[in-house]
């Protein structure tokens, strides 16, 4: 029997609205599904506003899959705790796992509500990994409602206590120590008791996004003779989260000790390449092909792509051998038609490819063996 999801009304309501947020693009559902099935969901964590998994895919390291939940504003959450707090069946419902149907316009997002973000290549909403977070976290909604409102904006206890304070306000009970207080009443804790309650861990830092932040918007415009203009300001905040999204992850030092030349070429992956070379005086198709070696090796790469040297004859034949008899062979490189294999000073092999406009560029990572990039 194939396994469904969302046993509950609310559960499948919140599968609704993902494939109602799939509809421009719904042949990953089914794959979603399978991959939940396969039980390749893995380490979902919940939190305000967000839900967040591993996924297993095609690769060896699983995909960071998240999926953003709009947190409901206060004066939403005001209204539903007011309807909760108005019914005392509500309450009861939610403590015994139901969510009434009453509250499911407030609670239950619909398809505007979830933003989906994925480590992997696909740039579906969602992607097959994502949706497979969503059909698996149905399960988590369908056994407790308040993981729903979690997802929302805030958790069971502090709703809980909410509901608790607005029904003593409502009976003109104002809170105290007292152990004698009337039902409803939050009774809050001694300060010996607080002192022999356990030691718990303390609440882990937030993970790091799947990836940098959007363009900023400015709050004004830079003042008129200063001689930049708003876009260059968004330029510059949008390298600075980059720079800090890879120091922060561990991908690199975030190039602050990087020479003149070298920044221009990383700045040239995400800037106007005509504005960069009319101030630098670097022909445009020049930065054009040191950047996109920068993205397969950063200076290591640009290197290789601009320096030529007399290697080694050993270390050539190992080249010429793995392109093939007819490669030739100058300087550090070993050609054969429109491919090119290139060892820098370190011993490090590149593949290269040739482009009708640009000349020769780098194709991929490096290798100790040039047998590995002709097989690429």
């Amino acid at each position: 029997m194939v396994r469904k999801f969302g046993d509950t009304w609310w559960g499948q309501a919140w599968i609704e609205a993902l494939e109602e947020r799939a509809l421009d693009d719904p042949n990953r559902l089914p794959r979603g599904r399978t991959y939940a099935r396969g039980g390749r969901v893995r380490n979902v964590e919940l939190s305000p506003g967000l839900v967040r998994a591993d996924v297993d895919g095609t690769r060896s390291e699983p995909y960071v899959c998240q999926l953003g939940v709009r947190c409901l504003s206060n004066a939403e959450w005001d209204d539903l705790l007011d309807d909760i707090v108005g019914k005392a069946s509500f309450s009861a419902a939610l403590l015994s796992g139901e969510l009434p149907h009453e509250l499911g316009d407030v609670v239950l997002p619909d398809k505007g509500d979830l933003s989906p973000d994925c480590s992997c290549p696909d740039w579906a909403e969602p992607c097959k990994h994502v949706a497979a977070l969503c059909y698996q976290i149905a399960d988590v909604f369908d056994a407790d409602p308040f993981a729903l409102l979690l997802a929302r904006g805030r958790g069971r206890d502090e709703v809980l206590t909410e509901i608790r304070e607005r029904r003593s306000a409502s009976l003109g009970i104002a809170r105290s120590d007292s152990p004698e207080l009337p039902r409803g009443a939050d009774p809050g804790q001694t300060a010996s008791r607080a002192y022999r309650r356990p030691l718990s861990a303390l609440d882990r830092s937030p993970r790091l996004p799947i990836r940098p932040g959007g363009l900023p918007e400015l709050a004004a415009s830079p003042p008129a003779g200063s001689g930049v203009t708003t876009a260059e300001l968004q330029a510059l905040v949008a390298d600075a989260s980059r720079r800090s999204f890879a120091l922060l992850s561990g991908e690199s030092d975030s190039g602050l000790a990087l020479s003149a030349g070298s920044d221009v070429v990383r700045r040239a992956q995400f800037g106007d390449l005509a504005q960069i070379s009319a101030h630098t005086k670097v022909p445009e198709p020049e930065l054009r092909s040191a950047a996109l070696a920068w993205r397969h090796g950063e200076a290591a790469a640009v290197s290789a792509l601009r320096k030529k040297w007399d290697a080694p004859a050993a270390s050539l034949a190992v080249g010429a051998q793995a392109l093939g008899d007819d490669a030739r062979v100058r300087a550090n490189t070993v050609t054969l038609e429109n491919v090119q294999l290139r060892i820098d000073e370190d011993g490090l092999w590149w593949r290269l490819e040739l482009d009708e406009e640009l000349g020769w560029l780098i194709a991929g990572e490096p290798a100790d063996d040039p047998n590995e990039l002709v097989s690429r």
